[in-house]
C-alpha cells in the first residue's frame, strides 16, 4: 500500500491482490487492481490514468512480496500511460501489461508494444469475437484473457482452438468453482483466475487428524476471556513447531530487541498480549492447513479478520464485538484450508453459535452480508461492494480504510511469515 500526501490529508491508495494459478493449481502471479480510498471517490478502480509512476515505483511492501516470491505482475494501463512509458516503473521479466481491449490501436502504440515486449515486458489482451480484424495486436499478446462467465465447454473449446494460431497463454478469467476449473482445464486454458481456490477439493468427510486438534484446542485456550498467561506459555512451549516459529519471528532483525528472546514466557511479556494473539491466529492456521495454497487461503483469512474487525471498531455496529469479528473473517476459510466441510470443522471452534451460522452462510444471519463484504473486495467486485456498503448503512471512506489497514496488516504479517 502506497500513501500520497495532497494539500492538508492523506489520501491513500492501494491495490486489490487477485491470485492466477497455472493448470497445477500452482501460484502463477497476482493482478493488481488500483483502487483509490481518497473521501472524495468511489469504490471502483481507477480507468488506468489515475496510476502515476511514483505510485507503481513506490515502496509498496505488496508489490515488494511478490518480488520476493518470483511472482509475475499483471496490472492494468490506459492508452495515454502506455504511451507515457508508465509500466516502465514496474520491472521487466515480471510485470504483465494488461489492454482493456484490442480494438483501434494506432501504429504509433502497436510501436510502443513492440519496444515494451523487446525491453521484457509481456502482453495481455481481452478476447473479442472479431479477433481477425486485430490480428497484429494478438500476434503481440504473451496472454489472452477470457472471460469463462456463463460459456460452457464447447464454446470454451472452440475460443482456445480459434486463439491458438496467436500462440499466446490463454488466461480463464471468473473460474469461481472446482468445475469451471476442470471444463477449462479440458478447454485448453493454462492459466485460471477467480474464486475456485477458495473453495475445498476434497468433498468427502475425512476424520481431523490429532494434530489438527491439537491446534484448534490452543485456539480456545488463546480465546479465552482471562487466560492463564503462565499456563497459556506451557501450552504454546509444549508445541515444538509453534514455540519455534514464535521465538524465530521475534528475535528476526524486524524487531530489534537488544536482547535474545529463549522462552515463550518472555515472548508474552515483550510482545503484549493481543499482538501475540493475533499472531498465533494466523500461525495456528498455517499449520493446520491441508491445501497446496495454504499461504494465499491464510494471507486473506488474515485480511478479512483485520477488515471486519476494523469495520466493527469504526462504526457503532449492531452491538458487535470486534475481537468475535477478527475470528470470523479468520475461520471463514478454513473449508479451504483444510479440505472438509465447513459443517464437521465448526466442532472445534471457539465461536459463539450465531458466528457459526455465519460460517455456513445460513439465510437471515446478520453476521453473513460482512463476510460478503470481505469478499467482495478481496475478488475487486466494487459495484457490489458499494451496493453492500448502501445496504448496511456503513460510511465508504471508513470502510475503505478498513480495506486498507488489513491489506497493510495482512503484508506484514505475511513477509514475517515468510522470513521465517
Amino acid at each position: 500500500m502506497n500513501t500520497e500526501m495532497g494539500d492538508s490529508r492523506q489520501s491513500t491508495v492501494t491495490f486489490a491482490r487477485l491470485p492466477i494459478f497455472d493448470i497445477k493449481k500452482n501460484l502463477w502471479g497476482y493482478e493488481l487492481i488500483y483502487m483509490s480510498a481518497g473521501e472524495d471517490k468511489s469504490i471502483c478502480p481507477e480507468t488506468g490514468d489515475g496510476l502515476t509512476a511514483g505510485l507503481l515505483s513506490g515502496t509498496s511492501l505488496a508489490l515488494d512480496q511478490i518480488m520476493d516470491r518470483e511472482k509475475k505482475i499483471m496490472i492494468g494501463f490506459s492508452r495515454k500511460n502506455i504511451m507515457k512509458n508508465l509500466p516502465y516503473a514496474l520491472p521487466p521479466g515480471r510485470t504483465v501489461v494488461k489492454l482493456s481491449d484490442p480494438e483501434g490501436f494506432s501504429d504509433a502504440f502497436i510501436a510502443m508494444l513492440l519496444k515494451l515486449k523487446k525491453d521484457g515486458y509481456q502482453i495481455t489482451i481481452p478476447w473479442v469475437k472479431n479477433h481477425n480484424s486485430c490480428k497484429a495486436v494478438y500476434d503481440l499478446a504473451d496472454i489472452i484473457c477470457i472471460d469463462i462467465f456463463d460459456l460452457v465447454l464447447p464454446d470454451l473449446t472452440d475460443i482456445c482452438l480459434k486463439a491458438s494460431p496467436y500462440k499466446a497463454a490463454i488466461l480463464a478469467d471468473q473460474v469461481n468453482n472446482q468445475t469451471g476449473f476442470d471444463v477449462c482445464c479440458k478447454a485448453g486454458f493454462t492459466l485460471f483466475k477467480g474464486s475456485f481456490f477458495k473453495k475445498q477439493e476434497d468433498i468427502s468427510v475425512k476424520k481431523v487428524l490429532s494434530g489438527t486438534v491439537s491446534r484448534f484446542e490452543l485456539m480456545k485456550a488463546i480465546e479465552k476471556t482471562d487466560p492463564d498467561f503462565s499456563e497459556l506459555a506451557a501450552t504454546i512451549q509444549a508445541d515444538v513447531t509453534i514455540s519455534f516459529r514464535l521465538l524465530a519471528y521475534l528475535n528476526s532483525a524486524s524487531f530489534g530487541f537488544r536482547r535474545k528472546i529463549d522462552s515463550i514466557k518472555d515472548a508474552v511479556t515483550i510482545l503484549g498480549w493481543n499482538n501475540l494473539k493475533n499472531w498465533l491466529r494466523v500461525v495456528l492456521l498455517s499449520e493446520v492447513s491441508e491445501n497446496r495454497n495454504a499461504p494465499e487461503l491464510v494471507f486473506l483469512s488474515a485480511q478479512r479478520g483485520k477488515f471486519l474487525e476494523q469495520v466493527c471498531l469504526s462504526h457503532d455496529f449492531w452491538g458487535f464485538e470486534p475481537d468475535s469479528l477478527f475470528l470470523l473473517g479468520m475461520f471463514s476459510l478454513l473449508d479451504a484450508l483444510l479440505n472438509q466441510p465447513m459443517t464437521e470443522i465448526l466442532k472445534y471452534l471457539p465461536l459463539a453459535d450465531k458466528l457459526k451460522g455465519a460460517l455456513l452462510m445460513q439465510e437471515n444471519n446478520e453476521y453473513v452480508p460482512l463476510l460478503k463484504l470481505a469478499r467482495y473486495f478481496e475478488e475487486a467486485a466494487f459495484e457490489q461492494t458499494e451496493t453492500m456498503i448502501g445496504q448496511l448503512g456503513l460510511d465508504t471512506a471508513k470502510v475503505k480504510e478498513a480495506y486498507c489497514h488489513a491489506l497493510e496488516w495482512a503484508n506484514k504479517l505475511s513477509e514475517m511469515q515468510m522470513k521465517r
